[in-house]
This record gives C-alpha cells, sequence and structure tokens, in this order.
C-alpha cells in the first residue's frame, strides 16, 4: 500500500470511553479513535475492501487472560487431541478430526437396496445441446466489437493458405512432389533389356510350380555334341543325325560332332533313306540328294508354297505334308505323287509304319499306312483328341511298334494312346512343342521336349510306362534366347537325345563316367 499527496488521512487518538470497562473501537465521522499513537491509514479502495477476509471475532484474549467472558484461554477454542508422544509422524488423531457433516438424501433412504444396484440416467445422448442449434452462452453482452478483422483473419485460415503443416493437409502429399526435382534412378539404355529378363524370371518362377518332380538320374548336356548352328528340325537315319536349319548339319556315324554339310540353303525340314536325302526349304520347296548331302537338286512336279512342310520316311519311302496334302516319293529318280488331298494334320513314321493324324467330315482319326502295300488302318477319335486335332493350328505326333502307341502333341497338352489311337491318356503337361519315344519297343519311353511361353529355360520330361512323369534334364538360353521352333529325337545308336533350336543341335543324355 502506498501514499500520495491526495490521500485522505485520519488522525488517530485516544479515547477515554470504553465499553463495559474495556479499551474498544469507536468510529466517528471522518475521525478513528483506537488505542496507541497517532498514525497515518491511506484510505482503502473499493477492490481492497472486497479482498478483505472475514477473520474470527478478537474477543479471545490470545494472552489466556483471567476474564472468561473474554473468550477463556485460547486453547479452549481448538479441539482435543490425543496425547501421540510427540511423534511427528503418528495420525491418530486425524481420525478424530471434525471433516463435515455427511449428507444423506431423503430420496436414497427410501430407495433402499434399488439405490445400491445403480440409477437410471436415461440415454446418453438425451438433452443435449449443440452449438449450431443454442444461443451462445454470452448471450448480448458479448462485446461484437472486441475482435477485428484482422484478428479474425489470425484464427481462421483460408482453405488454400498455407500453414506450413501445423495442423495438417487435406490434401494427399503426393500434389507437393514435384517429379522433375527428383533424380534418376539409375536409368540405363539396359533397363529395357532388364524388365524384359524380370518378366521371363517371373513366367518360369510361376510355370515351374507346375512342373513335375526331377527323375532320381538326370541327363545332361554332352559336351563336344552336336553344333551351336541354329536349327529348327532333326532326324535320326540309322547311325547317322541330321538338322535342318540355316544349313543342313549332319552327324556321321560313330561320331558326335556336327560338320556342316554342302547344303547351305535354309531348311525347314531334312529326312533320309539308304537312298537319298531330301530337304525342305524355306521357300517351300524340296531339295533331294543323292551323294550324302554334298549336293541337291530341286524335286520336279512338288506344289512349292509358303505353308511349313513336314517330312517322314519309311523304307523306300520318302512322304511329304504340305498345305494339308500328303504327298509320297519312291527310288532314287521317284516323281512325287499325291497321296491325300486335304484333311492331313501330321505325320510320323515309326518304322514300315506310316501314322497319319487327319480330319474328315466324319470326324478326326488316327490312320496308319504301311509302306509296302498301303494299306490303311483307322481309328476314330472322340473328346480332348479329337478337339485337338480339329482346332490346335500346328498339333504333332510321335509313335512307336508300329503305331501302336501313339502321342499328339501340342502346347495346350499331351495325350498318350497305348491301343493305336483307340483310347488315349491325357498326360499333365503344358507347353509342349515336341516329343519322340526312346526306341520302337512297347514300353519304351517317352521324352516331351517344354518350352514355357516367354522363358528361356526349356525341360525335358520323362513319361514312364505306368504315367509317371519327371523331368531328367533342362536347357537354358543365354541373354533370355528361348528354344523357338524346336524338334527332338531319340538316337538309339548312341542313346542320346537330339534337340534342334535356336540354341544349335544339341545332344543330351546320361553323364559319361570319368
Amino acid at each position: 500500500m502506498s501514499y500520495g499527496k491526495d490521500d485522505r488521512v485520519a488522525e488517530v487518538a485516544c479515547d477515554p470511553r470504553s465499553r463495559d470497562g474495556k479499551p474498544g473501537w469507536e468510529d466517528e465521522p471522518g475521525r478513528v479513535r483506537a488505542f496507541g499513537a497517532p498514525a497515518r491509514v491511506p484510505r482503502k479502495t473499493e477492490e481492497e475492501e472486497d479482498d478483505d477476509m472475514d477473520l474470527p471475532p478478537l474477543d479471545t484474549d490470545p494472552d489466556g487472560g483471567d476474564d472468561e467472558a473474554a473468550g477463556g484461554d485460547f486453547d479452549d477454542a481448538l479441539p482435543d487431541l490425543r496425547d501421540d508422544g510427540g511423534d511427528p509422524l503418528d495420525d491418530a488423531n486425524a481420525q478424530d478430526l471434525d471433516v463435515g457433516l455427511d449428507v444423506e438424501d431423503e430420496a436414497d433412504e427410501g430407495a433402499g437396496d434399488d439405490a445400491e444396484e445403480g440409477v437410471d440416467v436415461g440415454a446418453l445422448d438425451e438433452d443435449l445441446v449443440t452449438l449450431d442449434s443454442e444461443e451462445s452462452a454470452l448471450g448480448d453482452d458479448r462485446d461484437e466489437g472486441a475482435y477485428g478483422d484482422d484478428d479474425a483473419a489470425d484464427l481462421e485460415l483460408d482453405a488454400t493458405q498455407d500453414d506450413g503443416g501445423a495442423e495438417g493437409t487435406g490434401e494427399s502429399a503426393e500434389n507437393d512432389i514435384d517429379e522433375s526435382a527428383l533424380p534418376e534412378l539409375d536409368e540405363s539404355a539396359n533397363d529395357e533389356a532388364d524388365d524384359d529378363a524380370l518378366a521371363d524370371e517371373l513366367l518360369e518362377e510361376a510355370a515351374r510350380e507346375k512342373m513335375p518332380p526331377w527323375a532320381p538320374s538326370r541327363f545332361v548336356v554332352l559336351e563336344g555334341a552336336g553344333a551351336p548352328v541354329p536349327c529348327t528340325a532333326v532326324t535320326v537315319c540309322g547311325g547317322r543325325v541330321l538338322a535342318a536349319g540355316d544349313v543342313v548339319l549332319v552327324v556321321d556315324e560313330g561320331a558326335h560332332a556336327a560338320r556342316q554339310t554342302g547344303l547351305d540353303t535354309p531348311s525347314t525340314a531334312v529326312v533320309a533313306t539308304d537312298e537319298v536325302t531330301v530337304v525342305a526349304s524355306a521357300r517351300g520347296g524340296l531339295l533331294v540328294s543323292r551323294d550324302g548331302c554334298a549336293s541337291a537338286t530341286p524335286v520336279a512336279g512338288f506344289r512349292s508354297g509358303k505353308g511349313p512342310v513336314e517330312l517322314a520316311a519309311t523304307p523306300g519311302r520318302i512322304w511329304a505334308l504340305h498345305e494339308g496334302s500328303l504327298w509320297s516319293m519312291t527310288g532314287r529318280e521317284g516323281t512325287p505323287v499325291l497321296a491325300r488331298e486335304g484333311g492331313v494334320r501330321a505325320i510320323k513314321a515309326a518304322g514300315g509304319t506310316l501314322v497319319v493324324l487327319a480330319t474328315r467330315p466324319d470326324g478326326a482319326a488316327i490312320e496308319r499306312l504301311r509302306g509296302d502295300d498301303e494299306a490303311w488302318q483307322r481309328a476314330s477319335l472322340e473328346g480332348a483328341a479329337a478337339d485337338l486335332a480339329a482346332r490346335d493350328p500346328r498339333p504333332g505326333l510321335a509313335v512307336a511298334a508300329a503305331g501302336r502307341r501313339v502321342a499328339i502333341v501340342s502346347p495346350r497338352g499331351l495325350l498318350l494312346s497305348n491301343d493305336g489311337g483307340h483310347s488315349f491318356e491325357s498326360i499333365d503337361l503344358h507347353d509342349v512343342i515336341g516329343a519322340c519315344f526312346a526306341g520302337d519297343e512297347e514300353d519304351a519311353p517317352l521324352y516331351a521336349l517344354m518350352a514355357p511361353r516367354g522363358g528361356a529355360m526349356s525341360y525335358v520330361v520323362r513319361v514312364g510306362e505306368d504315367g509317371d512323369v519327371s523331368r531328367v534334364a533342362e536347357l537354358r538360353g543365354q541373354d533370355g534366347t528361348d528354344l523357338g521352333e524346336a524338334s527332338i529325337a531319340w538316337d538309339g545308336s548312341r542313346e542320346f537325345v537330339w534337340i534342334a533350336s535356336r540354341l544349335g543341335l544339341v545332344a543330351l543324355g546320361p553323364a559319361r563316367p570319368h
């Protein structure tokens, strides 16, 4: 409290008057009388008077006077306390403190046991108010001018104003990214090739899950056999192996490595007998060689075309399939003769028998033709075999045991018959592009060449007599190269499997002992 020159100061003087013979206080207008010396006391303001505390009456003698009317001993005003022995940590006396009155509601007393179970307060959303529907608690007393326009602008940001992320954002963070400012992710000219390689790997992985298990004994690529020259077709005649492709290759009897012949014309198929070798050129014509492939001449009388040509050989006869028609050639100087016009889908020779997959107006069938007397035997196809024969663009055949064992080959599946084509069993394989029997016996296993689409890995699968399927070999192309158009043939004299493809002419067989 401070003094000022304008403060009104009252004089304080002794007043001889008293109440009940005791000194006391008496106020007069403009003057305060009290015991003691005069003093200057400033007049209190209204706010200071409001802050004054309500103190108890001062009629209790703090010094414990003899007069009980004045209040008696000051200690008598305190509650009786237990003697705690002077232990400041003993709180036993706290149990005797009067902490207040117990308030009991008359309604609770009448409720009895029901009150202990709980009180029904009603629905939680009852009588709730919302700020939008109720008047402000400030009412009309609110000072509308307390905030200016600038203050209101500070409290409520514009929807488009950036707050630096302090209050978050309602838009996706991707909208604020400048992609042109981001660093390049190691772009190179090989990115596209890497993507293709990754796609091929994923396709191979998906196809690998459907692959049959590996056989206990496997085939390996035999080093030094064949040649790294791209090929499309391979055939075995006696002890010789011939392959057609960019050039015509031959593996002589008793050899393993292939050599290039004098027939350097691109070709798609090749077949041989003891007397002649016939090559189907890429242009659709036929070339015949009578000097061991040192030279060749065009076959007169054969109608060439753009479609592929398939070749097969029986003793003393060459068979050619071109644009659905079947042709035959006999002798060294034989002229092609039309044996069947239209409806022929595939041909394959087994010993002295030619097996034909054909479609006729009355349905598809497997037909067998003997090379000596040309007598026909026919077995009608039903179900999956008939559907595959009619719908597949280029079905293939594998035959053994003079045509009593027949396999229809297609990327859509593999069908196997052991009764000359009267019934077929479906082998759970896919993407089969070629097949061959390992010999002409009734129990010879079947080797199928699988080339999953879009993958660089290919497999050779063995199908046993009892129908068990297992992988025996794999081929991986370099730089993601697939097999392309390929064929497979069994070499009984060497007990090899020969494969002609973009990878070249490759021989597969059991690992050689060292």
